[in-house]
């Protein structure tokens, strides 16, 4: 699933994080598989949400009050708790996600670091000394953040006559069915008893569907902007003016040798602190200096190796030599980029270039001092206008299959790998044999395929050496001798693939990157302008439930 097919879903998954705890609760539960793909790889963390009092009495409870008390405002748009609730909880759910997903076991400790007690309701609990805001109040404001996103693009998407994608849509039925089979599982009579004991009262599907529409609606008509923004060759020649060396990657190798690596002696202090004497430190940069210009006279990687596996360092400290393939310039330290972009610059060339910093003292005098020195080899430097590949692709997956114990990792033995291979060769004979046409594979495709994009046809567009593909896949549709109409089997660790190479894309890679440094910047100006002009508040929040606790 792609990252825009995933911040569509939000909605989705901060539900089906809700339900963690529910699931955790039912033993039964836990060997239950009910929910679609896109849920399945939604459902990788877990929260834990308690809402106290409401259980059975939600389920009986109208929730008129709630949906006549107005909780926050954007711009004309009033919100009443009930809506305002949606956006409250799952902007818990995102907040202690986020943590989990970082610090995975570590989460709850981490949390109580930041003050934050799953066991105590949030209301009881300040998120800001300084302010005296609690918990409960952050998320709210949180929660208003994303409430005046949604309604603010979702009302110019409506005054646009946008249209949500059909695809976008679907997912939205996925939810609707999703929440039907969690009700059930969960005992509940219908989805609004369910969405009511997560959410709270006055909850029911009607409204948390239009809640899923409306940030699906929001979310479809920003990727819209961003992706329809097109630019032509003047365009792109008249942005990359005075920065052409942006665009361009180096392939090298490099050791860093800091001052601190040659420090010796220091002085501890009462709290264990060591400090270093200026002479100390003099010392240690001319140890510094004397190492990078010894390691500069390597005439080979593998001699620059060796000297660097020869260089003394103090314990805490070792000298390791790095590769670097097809970095970009804007990645590459300043200091060492210059060294690399210099148009002299010759393969196997090795240098120690001194990092440098200057600092300025109360009378205006500055002093230079060495930080640390890249001992770097130079290999080489390529402009990226290489073409990039469109393709499309059928995937047999494999079947069978046994978990690794230590990795979790699936492994196939060789008879289900060839019998997927078998698979796939068979479909490759079939469109041989037939008109042998693009209109033929994808017809295969969408029959046949196992891979999600099997919908469009199997289409990946603008792949480049650099994208995120598995190695034979992004290879295969990258090679320079490739033809339109070939076609092809190849593996992967996904299985066998049919591969039809539909043509260069429209653009070289490097205008390629210049058009997306574009986007970026003239999506985020026309995004800002926007955001600059939201005007939200909190209203009466009194009906929302701000005592949650989580654990």
């Amino acid at each position: 699933m792609s990252a825009t097919d995933k911040k569509k879903l939000r909605k989705e998954m901060e539900t089906a994080f809700l339900t963690e705890k529910q699931k955790a609760e039912q033993a039964e539960a836990k060997k239950l598989r009910i929910y679609t793909i896109a849920f399945v790889s939604a459902m990788l963390l877990v929260v834990v949400i308690a809402l106290g009092v409401l259980g059975v009495r939600a389920v009986n409870n109208s929730g008129i009050i709630q949906k006549n008390t107005i909780a926050a405002t954007v711009g004309e748009n009033k919100i009443n708790s009930v809506d305002f609730g949606y956006y409250y909880i799952d902007a818990i759910n995102e907040y202690y996600n986020n943590i989990y997903t970082q610090f995975s076991d570590y989460a709850e400790s981490y949390l109580e670091t930041l003050g934050l007690d799953t066991t105590k309701p949030l209301d009881e609990q300040v998120q800001d000394a300084e302010t005296g805001k609690t918990w409960a109040e952050y998320f709210l404001d949180s929660a208003l953040e994303t409430a005046k996103l949604d309604y603010t693009m979702y009302n110019l998407a409506v005054k646009d006559g946008f249209e949500l994608p059909q695809e976008d849509r679907d997912s939205l039925e996925h939810i609707e069915h999703n929440l039907e089979s969690y009700a059930t599982l969960y005992g509940y009579n219908n989805t609004s008893q369910y969405l009511r004991a997560i959410y709270g009262y006055g909850s029911d599907a009607k409204s948390y569907t239009e809640y899923c529409e409306r940030g699906a609606i929001a979310d479809a008509y920003v990727t819209a902007h961003n992706e329809n923004l097109t630019y032509s060759e003047s365009d792109i020649q008249t942005y990359e003016d005075g920065k052409e060396g942006n665009y361009n990657s180096y392939n090298y190798h490099y050791a860093y040798l800091s001052y601190t690596d040659f420090r010796e002696g220091g002085t501890e202090g009462e709290e264990g602190n060591i400090t270093y004497s200026d002479e100390e430190n003099n010392v240690a940069r001319a140890a510094l200096k004397a190492a990078a210009e010894n390691m500069a006279t390597a005439t080979s990687l593998e001699e620059l190796k060796q000297l660097a596996e020869a260089t003394e360092v103090n314990e805490s400290s070792e000298v390791v030599v790095n590769e670097q393939k097809d970095t970009l310039y804007t990645e590459i330290n300043a200091t060492l980029g210059k060294w690399l972009a210099d148009e002299s610059r010759k393969e196997g060339d090795i240098a120690a270039i001194p990092n440098e910093s200057t600092s300025t003292d109360e009378d205006g005098n500055e002093t230079t001092v060495t930080n640390g020195y890249y001992v770097a080899l130079y290999g080489s430097k390529s402009d990226n206008t290489d073409k990039m590949g469109d393709v499309r692709h059928l995937l047999v997956e494999f079947e069978g299959g046994t978990e690794n114990e230590e990795s979790g990792e699936m492994e196939y033995t060789d008879d289900e790998k060839a019998a997927a291979k078998t698979e796939a060769e068979g479909y490759l004979k079939t469109w041989n044999d037939g008109e042998k046409t693009e209109e033929a594979f994808i017809a295969l495709v969408k029959e046949h395929s196992d891979d999600t994009s099997a919908e469009d046809g199997g289409l990946f567009e603008n792949i480049h050496k650099n994208s995120e593909y598995v190695t034979n896949f992004r290879d295969w549709a990258i090679d320079a001798s490739r033809k339109p109409g070939d076609c092809e089997v190849i593996e992967t660790e996904f299985g066998y693939h049919v591969m039809y190479y539909v043509g260069d894309s429209e653009m070289n890679y490097r205008n390629y990157m210049i058009s997306e440094d574009m986007r970026a910047e003239d999506h985020e100006k026309w995004y800002n302008d926007i955001v600059d002009t939201i005007e939200g508040a909190l209203g009466n929040t009194s009906k929302i439930n701000l005592s949650v606790t989580l654990g």
